[in-house]
């Protein structure tokens, strides 16, 4: 991975082979960014997707073994139980141009992704929602607040 910053954000190259949803993370704990957001741009050769089936509350996965290309991937940046989370969606189409859209799960990069990251000062935070077992954002908590909403403060290792 190579990257710049460019006033508070950043711009990421991940390339070839490398796995996009770690590399991402490993940055954001690298430089301390516990809040904020992203876009992408790029390409994969295996792509995971989830999605959310509402009903039995649990995630649908689907995995790509095939290159495809990135139309847009967005996501935002959270702590979860103490440490850095991305959630993030994406569009990728293959070479038919028929297009897949899901919850990125994971995704191997090939053959670069570029990222722009914009940070928040500060925390966002999210907290398991009983009802649905997601992990939901609390914007707004004051750090003082988080163990009576059961979240933790983010933990730079």
């Amino acid at each position: 991975m190579q990257y710049a910053r460019y006033g508070s954000g950043y711009v990421l190259r991940l390339d070839d082979g490398e796995e996009a949803v770690a590399g991402i993370r490993g940055f954001l704990v690298e430089h301390g960014v516990m809040a904020g957001y992203f876009v992408a741009w790029g390409a994969f050769s295996r792509l995971k997707l989830g999605y959310f089936q509402v009903e039995q509350g649990e995630y649908k996965e689907r995995m790509f073994n095939q290159q495809l290309e990135v139309a847009s991937l967005v996501g935002n940046i959270a702590c979860l139980d103490g440490e850095p989370v991305i959630h993030a969606h994406l569009t990728a189409g293959d070479d038919e141009f028929h297009t897949y859209s899901g919850h990125l799960v994971e995704g191997m990069v090939r053959p670069m992704l570029e990222v722009f990251v914009t940070p928040l000062p500060g925390e966002l935070h999210r907290v398991r929602d009983e009802r649905t077992g997601l992990a939901i954002l609390q914007p707004g908590v004051a750090p003082e607040l988080l163990e009576s909403i059961g979240a933790e403060r983010c933990l730079i290792p």
